[in-house]
């Protein structure tokens, strides 16, 4: 069964309540997020800041571990270098060019950290990829490129640069489809946050079919 307009709001809705649920420094950081855009886009060529992208990892990363690893490879990059790699995607609209612009450039950041990345610079263009995001696409759709997507030891669905690009197509495609349908515009990052909390809904009430939750069949 495929969502409807109204199944995506629910899911932007659920998203931002379970902000609302977590602590002040993690809400600060959501709701500066979507600045980064405007930032991005204000300066000729566009490009992010060191600590812009210290503020995207420390976003994206809620695990402490993955989060220090990431800032560690980001500290190992000279300025210079960051311009010149974040202004490379400020004109790329190919998924697959952008996060290849990326890729294993700054040391600990994987497919998720460089998807937060390109989604804050270009929301209109590309969502962030995300667990609970994936578990709704396998629940709801079930396009065949989830099945391949890895899982960890629990059989819990894991982003991967491979199932990266048909994400990326997927929101598109989604956010075409929402932009007809609303009175506003659907951009791929608005869907994945709706895909989010639809996936962690679906999560936390055991709803999910046992394949998109635990690799069973």
């Amino acid at each position: 069964m495929e969502l409807d307009l109204s199944a995506f709001e629910e899911g932007l809705r659920y998203y931002w309540c379970e902000i609302e649920r977590r602590s002040a420094e993690i809400q600060s950081r959501e709701r500066t997020f979507p600045e980064l855009a405007a930032r991005f886009a204000a300066r000729n060529p566009p490009y992010f800041t060191r600590a812009e992208l210290m503020q995207i990892i420390e976003w994206k990363y809620t695990d402490r571990r993955w989060c220090n690893r990431a800032l560690l490879g980001l500290r190992r990059v000279q300025d210079d270098r960051l311009r010149e790699l974040t202004s490379s995607i400020g004109t790329v609209h190919l998924p697959a060019v952008a996060a290849a612009v990326l890729r294993g450039a700054i040391r600990g950041v994987g497919i998720a950290g460089i998807s937060a990345i390109l989604a804050a610079a270009r929301p209109d263009l590309f969502p962030v990829i995300d667990v609970f995001a994936l578990t709704a696409i396998c629940h709801y759709y079930d396009p065949p490129w989830t099945r391949a997507v890895p899982r960890d030891s629990k059989g819990r669905l894991q982003a991967d640069e491979r199932s990266y690009l048909p994400y990326v197509d997927f929101c598109r495609e989604r956010s075409a489809e929402l932009s007809v349908a609303a009175t506003e515009p659907w951009s791929p990052r608005r869907v994945d946050m709706a895909l989010w909390g639809i996936g962690k809904r679906l999560v936390d009430t055991r709803e999910a079919r046992a394949y998109c939750i635990d690799g069973k069949a």
